[in-house]
């Protein structure tokens, strides 16, 4: 019997480790998602770097293709959802309503839904918004997680309030309409 190559050896590890870690991101994010506590909020905490990290604005593509700046002149609101979590379409709605409560006050502010799955496609994002009667609802994908560690966002059926200075400030596992656009205001609007 001839032992592998060390070619093959690595070529094995590496896959190995990949199998490892795409394991280890499922069980984090499954272990985090829904049914976690849901009507919990925080005070006001601020993004990890700084001042000079925090001012630094992520400009996001959106699934109509727009783009969106995060932090911006407005506060925003983003939440943090998947497409296969039941209770992310209570806090989906919450957010669509307080939306329209705002647009029709005249007030400003940015909402958005980040979608946390980088596999799901701009169609079954597109047809989740729908289903939920939410169809205009902006909406994004994480593909590199870039918002969610920026916001240190663990867990499915997060709400994060972002200030234009982007420190957040408000925090909470599915908050009503009412208690987003109260902590919009809370953040400038």
């Amino acid at each position: 019997m001839t032992s592998a190559s060390p070619a093959a050896r690595r070529t094995r590890l590496r896959r190995r480790t990949a199998l490892a870690l795409a394991a280890a991101a499922t069980a984090a994010l499954t272990l985090s998602a829904c049914g976690t506590d849901t009507k919990t909020s925080t005070p006001a905490t601020s993004t990890s770097g700084g001042n000079a990290a925090a001012a630094k604005a992520d400009t996001l593509t959106l699934l109509d293709d727009t783009k969106l700046a995060v932090p911006a002149k407005e506060p925003a609101a983003l939440f943090f959802f998947s497409v296969g979590c039941g209770e992310c379409a209570g806090g989906a709605k919450n957010l669509d309503k307080a939306a329209k409560a705002f647009d029709k006050a005249g007030k400003k502010a940015n909402f958005l839904a980040v979608d946390m799955d980088p596999s799901e496609s701009k169609t079954t994002i597109m047809q989740f918004l729908q289903y939920i009667k939410a169809p205009t609802l902006p909406a994004t994908v994480d593909k590199n997680a870039t918002l969610s560690q920026r916001y240190q966002v663990a867990a499915l059926s997060t709400l994060i309030v972002v200030d234009p200075a982007g420190k957040v400030t408000y925090r909470a596992t599915d908050p009503s309409a009412g208690q987003i656009q109260d902590a919009l205001k809370k953040a400038g609007a």
